[in-house]
């Protein structure tokens, strides 16, 4: 090949969405009844925001990268009929999730089984996207790298921010920013269209006050530490 791809952005997602799955469950963990009026609420619409992303992510991967691997490596196509499978049962928790983070933020709803109910997604969710992007990380990742050129993959990455469902980018396009290391960040922004950049500029400190007022003072366990 006679250049690899770039998949900073590509391993940065994966990185910040075990980050975030972690702190999530911590923050659902540590919530009381007295909560509700405050940091609860922000991890609601956080869990909305958060939904949308990772719906978009297992879109474009489906619709784009994955079969463009497939085509070129054939040999991986097992390993990607789990890595759908896996698609497929988080399709099943995004279906309810973001309904229970919102009942666990309403005082009209008994506190202690919303909590529960929020821990065990949480918890289910966490463990799963951290096996899932494992796998993907390890097996697949790599394969773009030792079979397309940068120019290829380039070419199926813009199929996908063509072709991604566009729901939710209030979250999505900050999220995806924030992702990045600082030098990685101010050179995807620098390259992508003025409209979006305005876009992130209009989004980006409502999207870091939410980050803030859902996760401030959250303690992470260990698996963040795996996930960094």
């Amino acid at each position: 090949m006679d250049s690899e791809p770039d998949l900073t952005l590509y391993y940065a997602i994966h990185r910040q969405m075990r980050v975030d799955t972690v702190r999530y469950a911590a923050a659902v963990q540590d919530a009381t009844e007295g909560d509700r009026g405050g940091r609860v609420r922000a991890l609601a619409r956080w869990a909305r925001g958060f939904a949308y992303e990772l719906d978009d992510h297992h879109y474009v991967e489906d619709a784009f990268f994955l079969p463009s691997l497939w085509t070129r490596v054939p040999s991986v196509a097992e390993v990607l009929d789990d890595l759908d499978a896996d698609h497929r049962a988080m399709d099943e928790i995004l279906a309810r999730w973001t309904g229970v983070a919102a009942r666990l933020a309403d005082p009209q709803v008994p506190f202690g089984p919303a909590k529960d109910e929020a821990v065990e997604l949480a918890v289910g969710l966490r463990d799963l996207l951290d096996r899932h992007l494992e796998v993907e990380n390890r097996e697949v990742l790599p394969l773009f790298s030792e079979h397309f050129t940068a120019a290829e993959y380039d070419a199926v990455f813009q199929q996908a921010v063509a072709g991604g469902r566009k729901t939710g980018l209030w979250f999505i396009v900050p999220w995806n920013v924030d992702a990045l290391p600082p030098e990685a960040r101010d050179a995807l922004v620098a390259a992508v269209p003025p409209p979006m950049q305005a876009f992130w500029a209009a989004t980006r400190d409502e999207f870091r006050r939410l980050v803030d007022d859902a996760f401030g003072g959250v303690q992470l366990d260990r698996r963040a530490d795996v996930a960094a």
